[in-house]
């Protein structure tokens, strides 16, 4: 039986990642505590924005939705006007202080949390070992295992890479794109067909709205990446650069900075960048061939329609769906329930409420 699991935000509060609704909230509070955490420039433009042009006062910043930021501005940018008053050059200057502040926002709450990820490494050591049946070109038989991701953090990514080098296994983490290493020498990250090819074996990560240790060069659109390094919260002042078109096109250098290319929170998604065509349509063969369908602390929003479409589109109808979840109140279990049954029809779904980690505990224990 082939295993797709879906995870959401959900999957990584327990290890203390903040949930979408909570980054703002956790921003205010960072910024409060010490504003040498942040670029306190960007911060000024972030906040400005909010007060000055969308009305809010700034006892208040903490409760705007993402969505409410984000879809204006990318509104105007897709169809090329102004906002308030406010030109196309310095929207792209208040998006990218937006950006920041969200991505600087989950690099320090993670680096504050005393949480324990023991469910997340032994979630990765059992998908480490699940797609281990895939060595020796053995993958042409068995496809066991994957993970779609929703979360832009690296908690599973790590643990994931972690594993497979503690283990010596010849495999890597794919994110099922054309992925390079930020460092030139290293040689853990590679495209997972080519590790295939090579005998070893791949666990499929693929991240549908990006990851906070990517980078894209603007020019080749190369994807990079490296583990236990959030380099998508860009460092203005040090931007790195795409090292092959420095050396195909040297006159040029200062044209190839690397840019951050998370897909935020917003009504206005544009998956127009030919990496994530890649994932997504990636994405929609893994669900196809999925016998069982496992959602972790996915919420099935209808704001994320692409997703909704996605599923809707290419899940079978005789999989088998389970939903994991944090709740232990009877109402909200029922409004739960409602939802995913009004989303997936005639289809069987098993719910489970007890959150990521008891589930991930069940799963080992009953793998082992």
């Amino acid at each position: 039986m082939k295993t797709v699991y879906v995870l959401g935000a959900g999957f990584s509060v327990e290890a203390g990642a903040p949930t979408q609704l909570n980054i703002l909230p956790e921003a205010i509070r960072l910024f409060g505590e010490n504003p040498a955490q942040f670029d306190e420039n960007k911060f000024s433009v972030f906040t400005g924005f909010l007060t000055d042009q969308l009305g809010y006062t700034k006892d208040s910043i903490a409760s705007v939705e993402l969505e409410d930021i984000f879809t204006p501005l990318d509104r105007c940018l897709t169809d090329n006007t102004q906002f308030r008053g406010i030109g196309l050059t310095q929207i792209m200057d208040v998006r990218e202080a937006v950006f920041y502040v969200v991505g600087r926002t989950i690099q320090l709450v993670l680096q504050q949390t005393n949480k324990s990820k023991y469910y997340i490494n032994d979630f990765a050591k059992y998908l480490v070992s699940r797609s281990s049946q895939r060595l020796n070109g053995n993958y042409r038989q068995i496809d066991p295992v994957s993970v779609i991701s929703t979360n832009w953090d690296i908690l599973l990514d790590n643990s994931i890479y972690s594993n497979i080098l503690d283990q010596h296994h010849n495999a890597v983490v794919d994110y099922c794109c054309y992925i390079s290493s930020r460092d030139e020498l290293d040689d853990s990250i590679k495209p997972g067909l080519e590790k295939l090819g090579q005998g070893g074996f791949n666990v499929k990560l693929l991240k549908l709205h990006g990851s906070l240790n990517w980078l894209q060069c603007p020019r080749c659109m190369r994807l990079y990446a490296r583990f236990f390094r959030k380099d998508g919260v860009l460092d203005y002042s040090n931007l790195e650069s795409c090292r092959h078109c420095d050396r195909n096109f040297p006159e040029e250098q200062d044209n190839h900075k690397l840019a951050s290319n998370l897909i935020m929170p917003t009504f206005i998604k544009d998956l127009s960048n030919p990496q994530y065509k890649i994932i997504w349509q990636n994405a929609g063969i893994e669900v196809s061939e999925a016998e069982k369908l496992v959602f972790i602390g996915y919420s099935l929003p209808n704001a994320d329609f692409e997703m909704r479409q996605l599923l809707s589109r290419m899940t079978r109808k005789n999989a088998q769906i389970e939903v994991v979840d944090f709740c232990h109140d009877e109402t909200t279990k029922e409004v739960t329930k409602n939802h995913w049954k009004n989303f997936f029809g005639q289809r069987d779904i098993d719910f489970h409420f007890d959150g990521a980690s008891q589930y991930i505990s069940a799963l080992v224990e009953q793998d082992s």
